[in-house]
């Protein structure tokens, strides 16, 4: 087993190690663009959500299969932390995708979306997917999936300013408007 589990781990670091070189290039480039996707029959969209797709898959299995490998409390200690992450993420993920058109968050809408939870923050859903990331993490108590899913993290924390410039061209004066009044992750108090 020691070797298949190190396969699916080294097969998603190298997968998200990819999505992150895509998004910097689309971050440092005026001229390229991974995410959002140019459309839904560029060979973007079917990267993105295929190798995303086979991240989320090998991130669950390396729960599994690398289960208790880190130093956290025991299981019946964690699992009402890793709960509370999860529910709330869920909660809010829940919140963002239905607030959001099922295009919109292929990355492929056409209306901008400051309803909901966008009212707060601009990009719920990473927020959502990064504590279902801390929550899964505390739950199984894997190194691997503490690396995978910190890889993880780090896309949540850059894929917003790889749309940015995009929802800027898309739709100028009302998103330097809505982008001026709220946050991109969450309000600092003041």
């Amino acid at each position: 087993m020691d070797m298949i589990t190190d396969l699916l781990f080294w097969t998603a670091v190298v997968f998200e190690l990819i999505y992150l070189a895509l998004f910097t290039w689309t971050i440092k480039s005026e001229s390229f663009r991974f995410w959002p996707p140019p459309s839904a029959r560029s060979w973007q969209f079917f990267v993105a959500w295929i190798v995303a797709g086979i991240v989320f898959v090998l991130y669950l299995l390396l729960g599994l299969f690398d289960f208790d490998s880190f130093v956290l409390p025991s299981f019946w200690i964690r699992a009402p932390i890793a709960l509370t992450f999860l529910l709330i993420g869920s909660a809010l993920g829940s919140w963002a995708s239905l607030s959001f058109s099922f295009r919109a968050t292929l990355g492929l809408g056409n209306q901008l979306i400051i309803r909901g939870p966008y009212h707060y923050s601009r990009n719920p859903q990473y927020i959502a997917d990064s504590l279902l990331i801390v929550g899964y993490f505390v739950l199984t108590n894997s190194c691997m999936v503490g690396v995978t899913g910190l890889l993880g993290v780090v896309l949540n924390l850059l894929a917003p300013f790889t749309e940015e410039s995009w929802l800027e061209a898309r739709f100028e004066e009302e998103y330097r408007n809505y982008k001026s009044r709220i946050p991109r992750f969450i309000r600092r108090r003041k």
